[in-house]
């Protein structure tokens, strides 16, 4: 029975997005090409996060009624998680997608956005939606200033990540879909739970945008890049995993994103300039796919999402151990990519 709800909860949530998604494609909010970051050969609709926030928002509502209706189902909640905290994230979502809504529609300046994104960030946190500890070989941290500054630092790196890695076709979305089920698979492991249907929601709405998105479409725009990453990261916080697990989810993004930045550091270029430097950018440059660049970090999400929920089953200091071990070998991986990528661009 479970299974089937499971079923019914990410089809449903593929298909109230699919539509939200052609939808969103009328409106005729283009992102257009600039001959430096975007090279699509033509403008494409972008707005496609609207539809992946719609999509999951409306499955929410409808899996809560199926349960309403019959609270003998399996999995009775859609997480393990109060209401009012429920309540908190989704508008702690809304929050982060308006910020990338108005980016989208008035292209807000870098200052203003940075400042409002750091704002919704410490908020959400001091509202309560924050990790209750975090585990150290040395023992646990607990002190709340400590947690909310974390827990701030955590949602802004990670949204701003996802921001830098939606350039490709599927490459972002469908990661964040990937370590929400992720997120759902350890969180059931650790408590000793079946999959609750609320972790699945999001990686259907993500299936239905995906079939616009592959075929170069519709982008999921901004409003998608803060909005849907920040669904992942504000239920990463609140689910009771150690901050190892949820960073070891994570570590795809945040690799390629904090190395590419050293990088560019080291260089003495500027941080907040739009750029192609990224490794998945590079892989494009040396003649890879949008399709086999998406499979490629899918692949990844994927793996470190299998670390993750061994990490949480395990318990004790193994998360801290996969988090760093995994740190490395992605961190290896990515000079040995952008070695290749270069050696292959310079051939062209």
């Amino acid at each position: 029975m479970m299974a089937i709800v499971l079923i019914g909860a990410f089809v449903s949530a593929a298909g109230f997005a699919l539509g939200a998604c052609i939808l969103v494609r009328k409106l005729n909010v283009l992102d257009a090409p600039d001959g430096e970051r975007k090279l699509q050969a033509a403008p494409v609709p972008r707005l496609g996060g609207l539809g992946i926030l719609a999509g999951s928002f409306a499955a929410f509502g409808l899996v809560e009624a199926l349960y309403a209706i019959s609270p003998g189902l399996p999995g009775s909640e859609l997480f393990l998680l109060a209401p009012m905290t429920l309540w908190l994230v989704l508008a702690a979502c809304a929050a982060f997608a308006l910020i990338g809504l108005a980016d989208d529609l008035v292209d807000l300046p870098a200052t203003l956005k940075l400042a409002l994104l750091i704002a919704v960030c410490l908020i959400a946190p001091l509202l309560g939606l924050r990790i209750d500890e975090l585990d150290t070989p040395f023992g646990p941290v607990d002190a709340a200033p400590v947690l909310i500054a974390g827990s701030a630092l955590w949602l802004l790196v990670f949204t701003n990540a996802a921001n830098f890695m939606d350039g490709s076709n599927g490459l972002s979305m469908g990661a964040i879909a990937i370590m929400m089920a992720g997120l759902g698979a350890s969180v059931a492991l650790q408590e000793g739970t079946v999959l609750q249907a609320g972790f699945i929601i999001p990686a259907g709405a993500v299936a239905g945008f995906l079939t616009l998105n592959m075929k170069g479409k519709l982008y999921a725009g901004d409003v998608g890049a803060f909005g849907v990453s920040s669904l992942f990261g504000l239920f990463a916080l609140v689910c009771g995993l150690p901050a190892w697990t949820i960073a070891t989810l994570a570590l795809p993004f945040l690799v390629d994103a904090l190395l590419t930045l050293l990088s560019r550091a080291r260089r003495g270029e500027s941080l907040f300039t739009a750029h192609r430097d990224h490794t998945y950018q590079a892989l494009l440059k040396a003649g890879w796919s949008h399709w086999d660049v998406a499979v490629f970090w899918w692949g990844l999400t994927a793996t470190c999402a299998v670390a993750a929920a061994v990490g949480a089953a395990g318990g004790g200091a193994l998360p801290f151990w996969l988090f760093w071990s995994f740190t490395l070998l992605l961190s290896l991986g990515w000079l040995l990519l952008r070695r290749e990528a270069g050696e292959i661009t310079a051939r062209l």
